[in-house]
């Protein structure tokens, strides 16, 4: 059984944004809203998770959304949001510029927005992972594999999301961070893949071209997991090919503990930062705005300290 980790960070936010002398009273009559990327995307499963789990604890009134990748969908959520007097938005936006409306009207109404993982101008506060050095911790674990199991060689796949522009500086993360510890390693490919069916698809059309692909190293695990079920179907698994993702999403830590060809991820905790989420929008509704970006720690997770994940 999965053990959930004891997150410090999110403790102490929690204590520092929204102390205990606040009681049930001062919240049961707040409403918030969390309008997130993409909910077949397994890292903003677990961030709404956190962000449901910590409103329910506190009796607060939460309404969770679907962007479903989609502009126009957030846009229109924002729009009922403002409609139904919600006194806090919190948005991680599937476009940053094309938000911006959005939150000034929100703002007109006298509604907090919270920007989560990507920062939207005009936000109250700013909660995220910097990104590069996200994209950079996957890529150094996959770079010290090529050369501790490949002879310092190997050709490479990267699955990015150049469409979402903040999660460039994480693809570029993760292509210096494989060249800082293997600088003779050949990057192949680099596609755009952020759910399990792009990376499906695009590791198939990958293994097709360059079928001596060894690494695999994504910005996200739904990516990386598409990529593993087509690198298993076509029979490519070895002792030497390694899959890396990020975000540390359920399926994937199970795939590590399983000691194949999922080689690593990187630990954000969604489920922690969901509720880092709440607890934020609630300190600035009782203070005001963070002008501070508040970052999120991040640790690598591969076969070394999977047991820590697990009950025993």
């Amino acid at each position: 059984m999965r053990r959930a980790i004891l997150c410090v960070f999110s403790l102490l936010f929690a204590f520092a944004f929204f102390s205990g002398e606040a009681s049930a009273q001062t919240v049961k009559d707040i409403k918030l809203a969390y309008t997130c990327q993409d909910l077949t995307n397994t890292y903003f499963v677990e961030v709404a998770r956190g962000v449901q789990d910590r409103c329910d604890e506190l009796g607060i009134k939460v309404t969770i959304h679907d962007g479903r990748l989609d502009l126009a969908n957030q846009v229109s959520a924002f729009e009922n949001f403002i409609s139904q007097k919600i006194d806090a938005v919190i948005v991680s936006p599937i476009d940053e510029q094309g938000l911006i409306p959005s939150v000034e009207a929100a703002h007109d109404a006298g509604i907090t927005v919270i920007a989560g993982n990507q920062f939207v101008e005009g936000s109250d506060a700013f909660i995220t992972v910097p990104e590069y050095e996200y994209g950079f911790a996957i890529g150094e674990n996959a770079g010290q594999w090529i050369a501790d199991k490949l002879d310092g060689k190997a050709k490479v796949a990267i699955f990015d999301y150049p469409e979402l522009e903040s999660v460039i500086a994480r693809g570029n993360g993760i292509a210096d961070g494989i060249l800082s510890k293997a600088p003779d390693a050949e990057i192949v490919a680099r596609q755009s893949a952020n759910n399990p069916e792009k990376g499906m698809t695009n590791m198939e059309n990958i293994l097709q071209s360059n079928p001596d692909v060894e690494v695999l190293v994504c910005v996200n695990d739904a990516g990386a997991l598409g990529g593993y079920e087509a690198v298993m179907a076509a029979g490519k698994d070895s002792d030497r090919f390694y899959i890396g993702g990020l975000d540390a999403a359920p399926e994937a830590l199970d795939k590590i503990k399983e000691g194949g060809i999922y080689r690593a991820t990187v630990d954000i905790q969604p489920y922690e930062t969901g509720k880092l989420f709440v607890d934020t929008a609630l300190r600035v509704l009782e203070k005001g705005p963070i002008a501070d970006t508040i970052e999120i720690p991040m640790k690598v997770v591969d076969i070394n300290n999977i047991s820590d994940y697990f009950e025993e």
